[in-house]
């Protein structure tokens, strides 16, 4: 038993109420079961129970032993003062002066069970076989629930960097396509490198794109070597100079992950990408304006030298390496979307919120491995906010065993067929 199982219990009733008596042996009528409170103090509030004759309100706390209440200090804390009834799962106190409910007995073994599956079972999904039917409108809330936690999540981040560039929102957008274009592997490499190389120093140079593609290759460590190519030899040069004025620091070159991955993924590739952007910057007015225009993802691409190569010195077949429709749905995705929406928050706009929670059904779902979990005619992956949603699933709730706050573990702990037959039956 953990003492969460035990709020989820009595805040969804989930055990047999009738004929309740305390330890004490005084019988018990609940008049309301309180209001669950997720802060501190007393577990749930504003609760009405009758004891014998007397009728009280007040707090309800709970806890898996009834010793559990000196062990917490809760005798000491005026905040319990309020206190009107202890409930338990087991009660090893023969001395307790409040009225104590003891709920061991009370509660469908079932139920116990497939709870201890859900946290033990290997596979950490036991709902993707045991799913029960949800009607549309269940589901169509419980995905917006989760896209509205994303979308929160994502914006403080955001917000906090916000903060830390000094409100510079250009800054902390240079910033955010940074780490995603490093995509799983290569993210903190991203992240440290637009950390590390200021947004304004690239766009000093923007009328010379091979000193930005200096900086980008030659911060990322990427220009250690004796090449033989002109065009590597001519960015070292030119990052020796650029170095020494703006006193720059590189990354290690071991921070980034070139194995096991495509060669369109190939870091080199995305610095070369990121640096075709810089010519769009300033780039986030134009994003929160139109947010739903996409000419900066279409206008892509590398330059001369990269078409016909991968790494520097090693030549390959001529290609243009545009990014494909996958990746610029990722940049859409988790740099547009969280962008409008923080900044929703920032500007205290609900308008702008509620936009990008709409581009999301706007656009097709994320095309990974990620987004497959549970089977199709169970969640539907038919637009971004669909797969979204579920990864924030995986993510923050069934990779964390938070089953007891999730809509769908609810379903299959109060499968009425799991527990009508116990908890309403006569206690013999």
């Amino acid at each position: 038993m953990k003492e969460r199982l035990l709020h989820f219990i009595w805040q969804h009733k989930l055990f047999n109420t009738r004929e309740l008596h305390t330890v004490q042996g005084e019988p018990i009528t609940m008049l309301d079961f309180g209001t669950y409170n997720r802060h501190g103090g007393p577990d749930f509030l504003q609760a009405r129970i009758r004891v014998g004759d007397i009728v009280l309100a007040g707090s309800v706390e709970l806890h898996v032993l009834a010793s559990d209440w000196k062990a917490h200090g809760h005798q000491h804390d005026k905040a319990y003062n309020n206190v009107i009834l202890h409930v338990v799962f087991i009660n090893d106190l023969a001395d307790s002066q409040l009225p104590t409910l003891e709920l061991n007995g009370r509660i469908p073994p079932l139920l116990l069970d497939r709870y201890h599956q859900m946290m033990e079972d290997a596979d950490f999904m036991l709902c993707k076989h045991t799913l029960p039917s949800l009607d549309i409108c269940t589901m169509t809330n419980w995905k917006e629930r989760l896209i509205i936690e994303r979308l929160e999540r994502k914006a403080a981040e955001i917000l906090a960097h916000h903060q830390a560039n000094n409100g510079d929102w250009e800054q902390t957008c240079y910033q955010l396509l940074g780490k995603y274009f490093g995509a799983s592997v290569n993210q903190e490499a991203f992240e440290l490198l637009t950390q590390r190389l200021d947004y304004k120093i690239l766009l000093k140079h923007a009328d010379r794109p091979e000193q930005q593609e200096a900086l980008l290759f030659g911060m990322a460590g990427l220009l250690n070597k004796d090449f033989v190519d002109p065009y590597p030899r001519l960015l070292k040069q030119e990052f020796r100079f650029l170095q020494q004025k703006y006193s720059l620091v590189p990354l290690r070159e071991q921070l980034w992950q070139f194995m096991r991955i495509r060669p369109i993924s190939f870091p080199t590739i995305r610095l070369a990408w990121l640096a075709s952007l810089l010519p769009q910057f300033p780039l986030t007015q134009q994003l929160l304006s139109q947010p739903d225009a996409v000419g900066w993802l279409e206008n892509m691409g590398v330059s001369d030298y990269w078409k016909s190569h991968y790494l520097p010195d090693k030549a390959s077949k001529f290609q243009e390496k545009k990014p494909g429709t996958a990746f610029k749905n990722i940049l859409f995705i988790n740099v547009v979307v969280p962008l409008l929406y923080a900044y929703g928050i920032y500007t205290d706009d609900i308008e702008r919120k509620q936009a990008a929670i709409e581009l999301l059904y706007s656009r097709p779902p994320e095309e990974n491995n990620k987004v497959h979990i549970f089977p199709k005619e169970v969640w539907q992956a038919e637009t971004a906010l669909d797969t979204q949603s579920m990864l924030e699933l995986q993510q923050q709730y069934c990779a964390k065993k938070r089953c007891l706050e999730c809509t769908v573990g609810h379903h299959i702990l109060r499968e009425p067929e799991m527990i009508n037959t116990f908890c309403f039956q006569e206690i013999v």
